[in-house]
């Protein structure tokens, strides 16, 4: 089978010799090219799959709701990291802004886990881009009709290369989704553990007159801005904007 990734599908009823190659992409794209571990692996999913009882649709939504994937990626991370890793490994793209995130959030803390995960492989979207017999591929690597600029960009900082794997880590795009600007993965490894300081202009809550809300300022370190961040959201805050100070 000379099939790439992007094109890897198959149909109901399938020929059984492909069913190896499919399983194997699928485990690729869910579990982010993670290495796993002979307990890791779900033989009785595989089966169902083998056995015709599972669409390729079925077989990644199983996958993403295995015991496996919510210990490495919902117990391992903060919820925003968490559903930052769902769009990749489900939809194949990053999330397009804060209320996405928002909005998964709060249906992962109100219906849970598996609800979470069905929202992306059962969504208009995945059915769109997908169908039940494709599996799902990082469609934002090149220029998708549709999607912003912004959207290659947060894809490639969000791409931890071929031989890498998408591990434990604070969120990758929370500054650039915040801000609505585009990431800069380099920057950022660069002021890791520095002195860097970042000014990030909000707007509170409170209102002064009857339509004209209160703007703000923040100075912080790099090592404070996520706390930052996550603090101006919790007061109902919205960020306009973050730059070196």
């Amino acid at each position: 089978m000379t099939a790439t990734i992007s094109s890897l599908r198959c149909d109901a009823n399938q020929d059984r010799s492909q069913a190896s190659d499919i399983i194997r992409a699928a485990y690729r794209q869910v579990f982010g090219n993670r290495y796993l571990m002979e307990l890791d692996v779900q033989p009785s999913i595989e089966a169902l799959f083998i056995n015709g009882d599972l669409s390729v649709q079925g077989l990644v939504t199983a996958l993403a709701q295995s015991d496996t994937y919510r210990r490495l990626y919902l117990e391992a991370n903060s919820p925003y990291r968490f559903v930052e890793l769902n769009f990749k490994h489900l939809l194949g793209r990053p999330p397009r802004n804060q209320a996405e995130i928002s909005e998964h959030v709060r249906l992962l803390a109100d219906e849970g886990f598996d609800a979470e995960i069905a929202s992306y492989t059962y969504s208009d979207e995945y059915l769109r881009n997908f169908g039940v017999d494709t599996v799902p591929y990082a469609r934002t690597q090149t220029s998708v009709v549709g999607e912003s600029t912004v959207a290659y960009r947060r894809n490639q900082a969000m791409d931890p290369g071929f031989a890498g794997f998408d591990a434990d880590q604070a969120s990758v795009l929370q500054v650039s989704l915040a801000s609505n600007s585009n990431p800069n993965a380099a920057g950022t490894r660069k002021v890791v553990g520095g002195g860097n300081r970042f000014t990030v202009l909000w707007t509170s809550r409170v209102q002064l007159g009857a339509v004209r809300r209160s703007a703000q300022r923040s100075v912080v370190s790099y090592s404070s801005l996520s706390r930052t961040i996550q603090s101006i959201q919790a007061q109902g805050g919205r960020i306009l904007s973050i730059a070196n100070a």
